[in-house]
């Protein structure tokens, strides 16, 4: 009971102390009272929210890599999502790359599976999902069809068995009917 009377007020007064820049982003966004349908919000990166920090970098490269600082730690203060870039030897291209990861992880963390990179993979899990869907259906009909085929050969292999016992009288030639003569010997 008590807890739930110091959450109350705890919550009252970080409304009214944290300012509604922080409130959109982290674990302060539950806060909000607007209950309505969730929608994506677009995150942007303000330049004043981000801490820029370079540091020596590390792996393949040799000794140039190991005493340049090229390699980029990113860090939004409002969330404290970190990134660390260090995917290409310029440190522009490093700097670019970490604000793409970060925007990326910021996405992730303030819309959740309405971020893009969720909805790409939902995309992919649903069109993974149709192609299944769709071989099965093919395979089962392609069964389907072997099974009649399968079907009717039996029958055709029967129907054969009982004309092939009906010929089986055939097979008798009456000679009356049939006369031969003898072929003449060549010398």
């Amino acid at each position: 009971m008590l807890r739930s009377v110091l959450r109350g007020v705890s919550t009252v007064s970080q409304r009214s102390v944290i300012p509604q820049s922080v409130l959109q982003y982290g674990p302060f966004r539950l806060l909000s009272s607007s209950d309505g349908p969730k929608q994506r919000t677009e995150v942007q990166l303000k330049e004043s929210d981000l801490t820029e920090s370079f540091v020596k970098g590390s792996g393949k490269g040799g000794q140039k890599i190991n005493k340049v600082r090229n390699c980029v730690l990113l860090t939004h203060l409002p969330t404290g999502l970190q990134v660390q870039c260090q995917k290409t030897r310029s440190l522009d291209g490093n700097r670019r790359a970490a604000r793409k990861l970060l925007l990326q992880k910021l996405d992730d963390h303030v819309n959740g599976s309405l971020s893009k990179r969720n909805e790409k993979i939902d995309k992919l899990r649903r069109k993974k999902a149709n192609r299944r869907a769709k071989s099965k259906q093919k395979y089962a009909k392609a069964n389907e069809q072997e099974e009649q085929q399968e079907e009717e050969d039996s029958e055709d292999e029967e129907d054969k068995d009982e004309d092939e016992e009906e010929d089986d009288d055939d097979e008798f030639i009456d000679l009356e009917q049939h006369r031969f003569k003898a072929k003449k010997k060549t010398k």
